[in-house]
């Protein structure tokens, strides 16, 4: 329990978040499969501040925007599940997009009203 406590107390540093409050905001029929494509392309390999971007044009015409960055450490690969996760959390928890970091990894979700 008292373990539990102490990771509960470090967590709120371990993760930032931040939700655009402007620009498009995600159509919610098209935006969960947009991350599972995109994160098919993004679970890679990553050196530490390496970003990747995957833009994916939508039937609707917004093009939706998913960018990840490696923070910490060295080399490391990040798996389609914990990219999911992590774009998932944009999209749900951000109607107009939005950006979250943990200790690994910076998760951008965006949509755009502009074609790719």
């Amino acid at each position: 329990m008292k373990l539990a406590a102490l990771l509960l107390a470090f967590l709120p540093a371990l993760i930032t978040a931040k939700c655009f409050t402007t620009g498009e905001s995600w159509n919610r029929q098209l935006a969960p499969s947009a991350v599972d494509r995109a994160c098919k392309d993004l679970a890679v390999d990553y050196r530490r501040g390496e970003t990747k971007v995957k833009k994916l044009e939508q039937q609707n015409g917004q093009c939706y925007v998913f960018e990840l960055q490696r923070r910490g450490g060295n080399k490391a690969r990040i798996t389609e599940d914990e990219c999911k996760g992590g774009m998932n959390r944009e999209v749900a928890g951000c109607p107009r997009g939005g950006s979250s970091s943990d200790t690994n990894f910076m998760y951008k979700a965006q949509p755009n009203k502009q074609p790719c």
